[in-house]
């Protein structure tokens, strides 16, 4: 659901498969979006694909909130590699997942290239 024109929240949905074309349809069009909300949201597989390209292709994210969305160490992997290459991403939140260690090497890698974030 939409709260404001340039920010999206999406809290866990019923239907996996529906919940990944609500975000996928509402967010892949949105080239404008300032912040990323998404809690309880599982993003695995093609959801954390989907999300992976949108921090790459999003000049005007500047905060990323994925709390509790069950990230494993290959979805981290797969946001430190877009956080590579996007240098709007101020403000980045990932408590509660299953990152691990694996994961935390990825995102310290990306921030060894990737200095614009400031949380």
């Amino acid at each position: 659901r939409i709260l404001k024109p340039f920010e999206y929240k999406l809290e866990a949905t019923t239907s996996f498969a529906m919940g990944t074309v609500l975000m996928t349809e509402a967010l892949e069009s949105r080239s404008e979006l300032k912040e990323l909300r998404l809690f309880n949201f599982h993003a695995v597989n093609q959801r954390i694909v989907t999300i992976s390209n949108i921090i790459k292709t999003t000049s005007s994210l500047c905060k990323l909130h994925l709390c509790r969305c069950k990230i494993n160490a290959a979805g981290a992997f797969l946001i430190g590699e877009s956080l590579k290459t996007n240098a709007s991403v101020k403000k980045l939140l990932l408590s509660h997942n299953l990152i691990g260690d694996d994961g935390t090497i990825a995102l310290t890698d990306a921030l060894k290239t990737n200095q614009h974030l400031e949380e």
